[in-house]
């Protein structure tokens, strides 16, 4: 269940349920904040009030992102005949297949109709 006002989602596991979601920019260095997992837990108790728990875990991870939040899908020219698909944030498992394909059609050269300039990874090469 995807809780788009509490910003997390629901999954069942085995005799239990994982709650996670929760978007933070911060650098990769940057040390791991409260703010994020309390709010996610009072999100969790204004949606489940009658939830009761012996145990609870609490993890967080980097997610890589982009500066403008969308992902690098294309060619590599600094790597000759490379491409790259990454970048797709919190979306990544949605999103794969798709990207899966374009990437595939683009290494095949088969035609596609998708203008995908907007995910052209040279859009982060420094300028002369």
């Amino acid at each position: 269940m995807m809780v788009a006002a509490g910003k997390f989602v629901v999954t069942p596991m085995e005799g239990r349920i994982r709650c996670a979601g929760v978007v933070e920019f911060a650098s990769t260095e940057a040390p791991a904040r409260e703010g994020p997992l309390e709010f996610i837990k009072r999100q969790i108790a204004a949606l489940f009030p009658e939830l009761s728990y012996d145990h609870m875990s609490e993890w967080m991870g980097r997610r890589p992102a982009t500066m403008d939040r969308l992902p690098l899908i294309g060619p590599a020219r600094a790597i000759g005949n490379g491409h790259v698909a990454f970048g797709h944030q919190h979306v990544g498992l949605t999103a794969g297949p798709k990207t899966g394909r374009m990437i595939a059609d683009m290494v095949s050269n088969h035609p596609n109709n998708a203008n995908l300039s907007a995910f052209d990874p040279a859009r982060y090469q420094a300028s002369s």
